[in-house]
């Protein structure tokens, strides 16, 4: 496997041939490593000197199922600190069967222009793109499956990345060829922005399936996993993550008008077994965001008119840009899902402050029009929809509001701590600031919270570095550690333990707040005060962990049992 080093400074490329000790490190591990040998804590997140990293797991070009995951990383421009956003999608999987593990993009264009890097099986080219500046992500990708064919797979940035604003994201295109799957936390598409990168066109026509060199046993072993995993993925089979809204959003969870608790009548119409039905009537359907994908959790959402919307109606959308805002109808949500796509930002970041907004008199709770004009002022350059471009600690801070539901300088996702309590020790002390994926519990005593956040970091660590989606997974760890020592050996002919395999986990998040610490981050963030002082309904609950016990969470991460 292969390091494709990518130079915008002088508009060139190159491969180096992966380390040995590298062999099974992908995704966040990778990731972590290359940032940390060649970004100095205290560079600028936007400078030419800083790092953008797109990395596949070791599986990714393999027959076996979802292993399709790709970590983007950098310095955060968001948190200032080393940050990773995990996503589907094509890409992955593409630039493995490429013998690409790696894309390391680093320096920054002299003229300012916007380029595209096309990678096939013949080579590398660096093009000039500026026609397609100021395209959205949508128009952009059908342009370039018209250019390059319908089977690319395609890593890009909208507007808002090309104006380096901290909410950007990174679009990738799914296996149908829809830019929905998007590398979201932590303002990465600002990163890809100011490297001069409009988008990565990955072609790997021509370019062989990934042989393991113990190619019986290794099919021996991805065979029943399907079986073994069906039950545990049987909700996100049936409504995708959407089925969670009906049941979080009882507990409290779900935020609602600006992490306020206060309810509003139309929740129902974003359960998921109520847009499933509504799907179901129109056309749309339940897909999967990468070949091979046996759980098909992505819903493919068509409005009224029975026409296509978005391609990733998830939770956190419906969430943060619906309940969170006051906005109860599904097709809105769908809508917003859908610029926010379109544009390349975070539905999470975007969905935080405009709750702030409105809380601050911006707009008015459920105003479907203010916040789709907000948007739309994004792409026209409005001063009100910059500002919420670049995230709701910048919204927050310019509103002179001092309530601002963020931890390291990042959204709050659609968790409230106050009800899952490993979840708000993940915020406060993950190196990747507030992020459900970096470490989501549901368990609601205080006691016993910080060693489960613990355990859930160090999985799912393992399992952004390995490039398994989370939602294909046992919940049995013994099975699940198994499974993935036995791919991972078959694969490379090794003789890896399970240990070895969480011991991936563990490494990662040595290597990350080893990091942050030179970039002074603090491995703890208090956060916001609301957590602990407001009593969140209907279950009456406060964040009440120990803030002594958190701040020595670290101390046992080579220690903590995981399996």
């Amino acid at each position: 496997m292969k390091i494709l080093r990518i130079d915008m400074s002088t508009l060139t490329s190159s491969f180096e041939d992966l380390p040995e000790e590298w062999k099974i490190l992908g995704g966040r591990g990778l990731s972590a490593k290359i940032l940390t040998a060649e970004v100095p804590p205290e560079t600028e997140p936007l400078s030419a000197e800083a790092r953008l990293v797109l990395a596949n797991g070791p599986l990714a070009g393999t027959m076996a199922p979802s292993f399709g995951r790709m970590s983007v990383g950098a310095k955060s421009p968001l948190t200032m600190g080393i940050k990773e956003a995990n996503v589907g999608g094509s890409v992955a999987q593409k630039l493995d069967k490429l013998g690409i593990r790696v894309i390391v993009i680093q320096g920054a264009p002299a003229d300012g222009k916007l380029h595209l890097v096309r990678i096939t099986n013949e080579g590398v080219s660096i093009e000039d793109a500026e026609a397609y500046r100021g395209m959205g992500t949508y128009p952009l990708s059908d342009a370039l499956r018209k250019e390059y064919g319908k089977k690319v797979g395609i890593v890009s940035i909208g507007i808002v990345g090309e104006r380096m604003k901290k909410s950007a994201s990174v679009a990738l295109t799914d296996k149908d060829g829809d830019p929905s799957r998007h590398a979201a936390r932590g303002g990465l598409g600002a990163v890809m922005g100011a490297k001069g990168i409009k988008a990565i066109v990955a072609d790997d026509k021509g370019a062989a399936i990934v042989t393991p060199l113990q190619k019986k046993a290794f099919r021996a072993s991805v065979k029943p996993w399907p079986a073994t995993i069906k039950d545990d993925a049987k909700l996100f089979s049936s409504t995708g993550t959407p089925g969670v809204v009906q049941p979080l959003s009882r507990m409290g969870s779900t935020p609602m008008q600006n992490y306020s608790g206060e309810t509003f009548d139309g929740i129902e119409g974003l359960y998921g077994d109520n847009i499933r039905a509504q799907g179901e009537e129109r056309g749309g359907k339940m897909a999967a965001c990468m070949q091979g994908c046996m759980v098909k959790c992505s819903v493919v959402h068509h409005g009224a008119d029975g026409k296509h919307i978005t391609s990733a109606l998830e939770y956190e959308t419906l969430a943060l840009m619906g309940s969170n805002l006051g906005v109860g109808n599904a097709d809105d949500v769908a809508r917003f899902d859908r610029k926010c796509d379109n544009l390349g930002v975070d539905t999470i970041e975007i969905g935080s402050a405009l709750g702030v907004a409105a809380s601050a008199g911006k707009f008015a709770m459920g105003d479907v029009a203010a916040i789709d004009a907000l948007l739309d002022g994004m792409e026209s350059g409005s001063a009100d929809s910059l500002m919420i471009a670049d995230g709701v600690v910048h919204t927050a801070k310019a509103l002179g509001v001092n309530r601002i539901p963020a931890f390291k300088g990042q959204a709050i996702p659609a968790h409230d701590p106050r009800v899952g309590k490993p979840t708000g020790v993940t915020y406060h002390t993950s190196p990747m600031g507030a992020d459900h994926t970096a470490g989501l519990k549901y368990e609601m005593a205080d006691e016993g919270a910080v060693e489960h956040s613990l355990r859930e970091q160090i999985l799912n660590a393992m399992l952004d570095t390995i490039g398994l989606c989370q939602f294909t997974i046992s919940n049995d760890r013994n099975v699940l550690t198994t499974f993935l020592k036995d791919l991972i050996n078959y694969c490379y002919d090794l003789e890896l333990t399970q240990d070895d395999i969480v011991n991936l986990g563990r490494q990662t998040l040595r290597d990350e707040i080893a990091y942050n610490k030179g970039a002074e981050i603090p491995e703890f963030d208090d956060g916001p005060e609301f957590v602990r002082s407001e009593v969140l309904p209907p279950m009456s609950m406060v964040f009440g962990v120990d803030r002594a016990e958190m701040t020595k969470i670290w101390d046992n991460l080579d220690t903590v049992a995981v399996l």
